[in-house]
C-alpha cells in the first residue's frame, strides 16, 4: 500500500449525500455507481462517508472493495466512549475490507472523559496497520477542539503517526499559520471548501495554496463541500459537476 499522497485530491462522498445531516443518515446514493465518474473526471480517490459502506448491502460493499476509484480514507463517525467498542470495531473491519489507506476519526465531547478517549484512541490505532493514516479532525465540540489541548494530547498518545485534518480554506492566514505552528508536520490532510461558505476567489485560493506550501504542507485534500450543498432540492449531478470544477481549480494551483 502506497502512502505517497502529496497533492492528491479526493472526493468526499458526503458531498453528494443529501442525508448527511438527516436524523437517521440513511444513504440516498450508491457510490459504486459513481466510481467510474470519479476516476474519469480526475479525482485521485474517495473519502468514503461511513454510512455509504456501513449501511450498504453486501453486494455494494463488494463493489466498493473492487472500486476503480480507490478508497483512500474511510470517514468514520465511530464514538470514542468505551461503550461504543462495536462502532470502532466496525470501522476497522470496513477500512480493512475496502483496503483504505487511512481513517478519519474524532475524540468525544465530554471533557471529564478525555483520558478515557485517549486510551480508546490508542487501542483503536493499535488495531490498524502501522502503515495506515489515522487522521483526527479535531472537530468543534470535541475535547481536542482547543489547540493547546490537542497538542498536549497528541504528545501524550506517544506515537508520531497520529495525523491531523484541518479546514485549510477557511479562516484567516493567521489562524491557519497558528495551526501549523502548533501541529507542524502532523497536518497531512485538508478538508477543502472553496466554493461555498468561504466563497473564495481564484486569487484567494491561489494565495492560500502558496501559504500552505510556505508552511510546509505536503499532504492531500478532500472536497467535502461545494456550491449548493446546503440548498434544498439540489440534484446530485449538479453537486458533482460543482465538485469537479472545484477540483480543477485546486489542481491548477497545486501544479
Amino acid at each position: 500500500m502506497s502512502l505517497d499522497y502529496k497533492n492528491e485530491i479526493y472526493i468526499g462522498t458526503v458531498l453528494l449525500e443529501k442525508n448527511r445531516w438527516a436524523q437517521e443518515r440513511v444513504p440516498s446514493i450508491i457510490i459504486s455507481e459513481w466510481a467510474q465518474r470519479f476516476k474519469d473526471e480526475g479525482f485521485d480517490g474517495i473519502e468514503l462517508w461511513q454510512n455509504h459502506a456501513l449501511l450498504a448491502t453486501e453486494e455494494e460493499r463488494g463493489k466498493l472493495k473492487e472500486s476503480v476509484s480507490p478508497i483512500k480514507i474511510f470517514n468514520s463517525y465511530a464514538k470514542c466512549e468505551i461503550e461504543f467498542e462495536n462502532e470502532r470495531r466496525d470501522s476497522v473491519e470496513l477500512a480493512t475490507l475496502l483496503s483504505a489507506n487511512g481513517m478519519k476519526f474524532n475524540f468525544g465531547k465530554n471533557s471529564e472523559r478525555h483520558e478515557e478517549y485517549c486510551d480508546t484512541v490508542k487501542k483503536w490505532r493499535s488495531s490498524l496497520p502501522d502503515k495506515f493514516r489515522f487522521l483526527c479532525e479535531c472537530h468543534g465540540g470535541s475535547t481536542v477542539e482547543d489547540l493547546l489541548v490537542a497538542r498536549e494530547t497528541f504528545k501524550q498518545l506517544g506515537r508520531d503517526d497520529y495525523e491531523i485534518i484541518i479546514h485549510g480554506f477557511g479562516g484567516t492566514n493567521e489562524s491557519v499559520s497558528a495551526l501549523f505552528g502548533l501541529h507542524g508536520e502532523r497536518i497531512t490532510h485538508i478538508h477543502a471548501s472553496i466554493s461555498t461558505q468561504t466563497q473564495m476567489s481564484n486569487s484567494d485560493i491561489q494565495k492560500r495554496v502558496e501559504l500552505l506550501r510556505e508552511l510546509g504542507f505536503a499532504g492531500s485534500f478532500t472536497l467535502e463541500f461545494t456550491e449548493c450543498v446546503r440548498e434544498d432540492n439540489v440534484n446530485v449531478e449538479s453537486l458533482f459537476l460543482n465538485a469537479v470544477r472545484d477540483m480543477n481549480i485546486l489542481r491548477k494551483y497545486l501544479m
